[in-house]
């Protein structure tokens, strides 16, 4: 009984190594056929900002979409760039939109003279736009 048990476990893991290889070779990648130890050329970046005019909303209140690159703007606990154009007291001065009143009220209805905090991290709800294709087939909202 003690000399089966491992030739069942050698077999067993046979047929493991076995079909785990064959799975392998369905794997689609956006690498290609470039093996994982090679070098290969990067993903292109596209930074290509959107048409004049922006990109039309895709839902009912759908957070408005950045017209511009954001790549230098830092948003942390003690400083958010966003503000520094888009603040009530900067956005007439530099023509830009200004957050609107939901982003000043807090969870239990109270007005506030600042952004609230749940409203702060401006980039967990608005992203940039891009003239780019999506990477896989999108089917959503149709």
């Amino acid at each position: 009984m003690n000399k089966t048990m491992p030739i069942i476990m050698l077999a067993g893991l046979g047929l493991l190594v076995g079909s785990a290889s064959a799975l392998a070779v369905d794997v689609v990648s956006l690498r290609g056929d470039v093996d994982l130890d090679s070098k290969s050329e990067p993903f292109p970046v596209k930074r290509t900002m959107a048409v004049d005019g922006g990109i039309d909303e895709n839902w009912e209140n759908q957070p408005p979409l950045i017209p511009h690159s954001i790549d230098k703007d830092r948003i942390t606990l003690r400083e958010n760039g966003c503000l520094k154009c888009h603040s009530r007291a900067d956005a007439k001065v530099e023509n830009a939109p200004k957050p609107p009143k939901s982003h000043f009220i807090k969870r239990n209805g109270e007005k506030s003279k600042t952004i609230v905090a749940g409203r702060y991290f401006c980039t967990q709800c608005h992203v940039p736009q891009a003239n780019a294709q999506p990477l896989v087939k999108n089917t959503y909202g149709k």
